[in-house]
């Protein structure tokens, strides 16, 4: 009732072959139901989408992505119409859909779309298996329903459903689609990234307001002179504003062509992943109005300050050349310097935050041995064209010569690989001795591994058995369970030999296994279910090979073993571990490193900053310090008396930055894998760091206060 339209949707990945002949390509497919594209509100560029009665016959017909249609066919305009083999069934391209059309998946950039009902031809996936749970459903909302009353909904359609299917779990999470996906995941780490370059841009804006000080303090005479020959101060106001802007304008244009020359660095930040993973940047008339803006902003916030300043000089004084009071100025300059390390902390904290999670998920057990030894081999036997049975044959023989393989120790297979991407199957369960609660939801996750699963990872038995070769199909189901659902569901009672039914039918627990980390590295262990591969056929397993040396030497060895078990078989993105397990850790990934360049920069403007400011005080206090030597101060005194001016003001912007840097860290909190916001070893380190760049920065000043020559002071003006 809360709902205008409701389409379904799920990625598949596909072999796509134009000619017979030729070797199928790879490629990522949404089958979507008829309407999908009507509930998006999106039509084709070329020819059309899906019709209503297309779905319901399972019409072989394919839509397009752009990006698809540009890079595979080069945007050939007769593209409708051309006949394509997908998985070894003919379709017909019937539409091309508009430039940067992703779907629902957002950071996810699919190459063809086609109808959900078709999904039994080519993957031998059953619609109507109430128990999948593999189709996502996207939805669009009545005027005038809040989220809130579409939950509601959903929940009456779920008891509704629990009176028909009592089995299987009817329930549905309503949330928006703009919080799905890349965004939610990467949100976070680019408002991180936004707030750290937003302090990076205010430490230089204080670094040009401090030139144009000294600029302005410098030029004093030329301006009592222009006012004193009638000159008004807007008139000076004006020309200096313009100034900066030219300034500021040319900095704001450097910056959007540095922008276009980088922005594909952070593509190169994201692991290896076996999806369609599309991060798109765009550099369009927003950004640059953005940037644009931000410039002007700076001018009148950092350009109008010192204007305003320069354009009061002492008529009286500068006319009669006499020395003009700095003093105010030069505390103005103190304050701004102070303002830019206090922004410095921030920046390097924050990057230091990350790094020491980035440290802390090294050392984190994940519950299996070795990551970096252990190889990952994706495939897909549809592609292949292999069916159930030819499938579990194939899997056994490829598993059997990549275990004879040279460097090999161990080789397994597995549908749900940990710490990654991948969604993890679930599925309504019936537990042996234990009573749900009324509202208790009982889907379960699950996964399907072959006999020797457990020795290739190094996950522990700690009870019974794993999976073998004679848990074939055929014989009795059984299943291996984790701590976590024993502890969950049979209280520390012994697990082996019961039941548990899921998926229609009736599985023995054989096995008790250690727990591991499954979603994050954070996340504690939830209850996991696994079935054998035989006996629960799944069409595209990841293939665990455990090596002796460095696994991807061993890729073109493991990718000739393939096809010598099968010409069709395809070896799809090959990694290792290590590099898996980089999914889970993404944005500390990005977040550490491009703060970590932040930072620098930050800390590196600071310590301009503060050159400047010390370089400028000595000069105002050359007559000061040509007393004091004349009255018989020593050099390093003189010096000493340099460097502590200039620690001071970096204690004082240290102290101020070091409470934003805590308040920064609780923020980012959920990001930092329990690393806390006030870690003493990042605070201290940054501290070190700060005071070895500010004693540099103040070393020439210091050294040029130490060498002043009385005599030549004492007579200077």
């Amino acid at each position: 009732r809360a709902f205008s339209a409701i389409a379904v949707v799920t990625p598949t990945m596909v072999g796509v072959r134009e000619r017979a002949g030729e070797g199928a390509e790879r490629a990522w497919s949404a089958a979507v139901s008829g309407d999908y594209f009507d509930v998006l509100g999106t039509r084709a560029v070329h020819g059309r989408t899906f019709r209503p009665e297309e779905e319901g016959r399972a019409a072989p017909v394919a839509v397009l992505s752009h990006q698809y249609w540009t890079r595979r066919f080069g945007a050939d305009p007769g593209i409708v119409g051309r006949r394509l083999a997908i998985n070894g069934q003919s379709y017909d391209v019937i539409g091309v859909m508009p430039n940067r059309f992703g779907g629902s998946y957002v950071g996810l950039d699919f190459d063809l779309y086609l109808l959900v009902t078709t999904l039994p031809t080519i993957v031998g996936r059953q619609v109507e298996d109430r128990g999948s749970m593999f189709l996502e459903g996207i939805a669009r909302l009545k005027p005038g329903v809040s989220l809130a009353d579409a939950a509601r909904d959903m929940e009456r359609v779920g008891r509704e459903l629990d009176l028909v299917y009592p089995d299987l779990a009817n329930t549905a999470v309503v949330t928006p689609l703009d919080g799905q996906g890349a965004p939610s995941t990467m949100k976070p780490i680019f408002g991180a990234l936004l707030v750290v370059t937003g302090l990076v841009l205010l430490i230089a804006c204080a670094n040009v307001a401090n030139l144009l000080l000294a600029r302005a303090t410098g030029r004093t005479k030329e301006f009592g002179l222009r006012m004193a020959l009638g000159a008004g101060r807007a008139r000076l106001i004006r020309q200096l504003l313009v100034e900066s802007g030219v300034l500021a304008l040319g900095g704001g244009l450097v910056g959007i062509w540095l922008a276009l020359l980088g922005r594909g660095a952070l593509f190169r930040l994201v692991p290896p992943v076996p999806f369609p993973v599309a991060l798109d940047f765009v550099m369009n008339g927003r950004v640059v109005a953005f940037a644009l803006v931000l410039s002007a902003a700076a001018v009148m916030i950092f350009g109008l300050w010192p204007a305003l300043r320069a354009s009061r000089p002492d008529l009286v004084a500068v006319l009669k050349a006499l020395p003009t009071g700095s003093r105010g100025r030069a505390g103005v300059r103190t304050a701004l310097v102070a303002g830019q390390m206090a922004l410095a902390v921030v920046s390097l904290v924050t990057a230091g935050l990350f790094l020491r999670a980035i440290e802390r998920s090294r050392r984190i057990d994940p519950g299996f041995r070795d990551p970096a030894t252990l190889l990952l081999l994706g495939t897909d036997l549809n592609m292949a064209g292999l069916n159930d049975s030819t499938g579990r044959e194939t899997i056994d023989r490829l598993l059997a010569r990549i275990r004879s393989a040279p460097g090999v120790l161990a080789a397994a297979a597995g549908t749900y690989v940990p710490l990654g991407w991948s969604c993890c199957s679930t599925a309504r369960s019936t537990i042996e001795g234990y009573a749900p609660e009324p509202d208790e939801n009982m889907s379960i996750v699950y996964s399907r591994v072959s006999d020797g699963y457990f020795e290739t990872m190094g996950i522990p038995v700690l009870a019974g058995r794993g999976i073998t070769a004679a848990d074939q199909a055929g014989s009795t189901p059984v299943v291996v369970v984790n701590e976590a659902f024993v502890k969950r569901y049979w209280a520390g009672r012994d697990p082996i030999g019961r039941k548990i039914r899921q998926g229609g039918r009736d599985h023995t627990v054989v096995g008790l296994v250690r727990d591991g980390r499954y979603r994050s590295l954070t996340e504690p262990a939830f209850p996991l279910v696994y079935r054998a591969l035989d006996q629960s056929y799944d069409q595209a397993p990841v293939i665990h090979v455990r090596v002796a040396a460095n696994p991807t030497a061993l890729i073109a060895t493991l990718r000739a073993e393939f096809l010598a078990v099968n010409p069709d078989l395809s070896l799809l993105d090959p990694r290792t571990m290590r590099q898996h397990m980089q999914q889970s850790t993404i944005g500390q990934e990005i977040g550490s490193r491009t703060l970590t360049v932040f930072g620098g920069v930050a800390l590196f403007l600071a310590g301009i900053g503060i050159y400047g400011v010390m370089a400028y005080l000595v000069g105002q206090r050359t007559r000061e310090i040509g007393v004091r030597v004349a009255l018989g101060a020593a050099s390093s005194s003189v010096a000493g008396m340099v460097l502590r001016d200039g620690l001071r003001i970096t204690v004082i912007g240290a102290a101020i930055g070091g409470v934003a840097a805590l308040g920064a860290g609780r923020l980012l909190q959920g990001l930092l894998l329990g690393v806390s916001p006030a870690d003493p070893v990042t605070f201290a380190l940054v501290s070190v760091l700060l005071v070895a760049v500010v004693a540099a920065a103040c070393l020439v000043p210091a050294r040029r206060a130490a060498r002043i020559d009385p005599v030549i002071a004492l007579k200077a003006d």
